[in-house]
């Protein structure tokens, strides 16, 4: 019996349509990677540092690439979490983890939500940045009390195409020459800029969304 027989996933597909429609759970780690905070962390840098920065992208996508490659094959090959997997290590993940997932949770769910109250009041200033965060929250909750993957793998593939195609147009249109953005390719630390590195490595290099990972390739089987 095989590894994926035996944790009840079906067999991997051998037509290129029928990988494509195995990667919703890698969509959406992309977008919890990239959201509404790392956008505005983003553009906080670019305003600031222009485009000198813009290695810390690359890097931090190199290390998502391998944080999320490691998850996913761990949860194949033992039909786990990585958050089961971290237990396996001793009891003092429980507490280390713990203490940590409280920290980022109350202080990532204020920033999450204020982010995307800012973004949609600038679309409909009707409502306060307070209020949109707010009714933003309720929806996110809404989602996961819900518990509907399929509906939230189609709401999220929408999201992320409109998410990409704002970005990579507003790119276009802003940068106009190509030197630089081949300048921003340097590894360089300009003055004061630790703070943007490191917030630029964390979102989008990954964070704890990946224990999630594991949970959405039980769920697309």
């Amino acid at each position: 019996m095989t590894t994926a027989t035996q944790h009840g996933t079906s067999a991997p597909p051998r037509s290129l349509g029928g990988r494509l429609r195995l990667v919703g759970p890698g969509l959406i780690a992309a977008a919890t990677g990239v959201g509404a905070g790392d956008i505005v962390a983003a553009l906080a840098a670019g305003s600031e540092l222009g485009l000198a920065l813009l290695w810390t992208i690359l890097l931090g996508a190199a290390i998502k690439y391998g944080l999320a490659e490691g998850v996913g094959r761990w949860h194949l090959a033992t039909g786990s979490t990585i958050l089961t997997g971290w237990r396996s290590l001793g009891r003092w993940t429980l507490w280390y983890f713990g203490v940590y997932i409280m920290i980022w949770g109350f202080s990532y769910g204020a920033a999450a939500m204020s982010s995307t109250g800012l973004a949609l009041n600038a679309l409909a200033p009707s409502m306060s940045v307070r209020a949109w965060g707010i009714l933003s929250g309720l929806v996110g909750f809404g989602l996961v009390l819900l518990g509907r993957y399929q509906f939230f793998e189609r709401l999220m593939t929408v999201l992320i195409g409109v998410m990409f195609i704002t970005v990579v147009g507003s790119a276009a249109v802003v940068v106009s020459e190509a030197g630089s953005l081949l300048s921003g390719l340097t590894p360089r630390l300009p003055t004061d800029s630790i703070v943007y590195v490191l917030g630029l490595l964390g979102g989008v290099g990954g964070s704890i969304t990946l224990a999630a990972y594991g949970y959405w390739l039980r769920e697309k089987g």
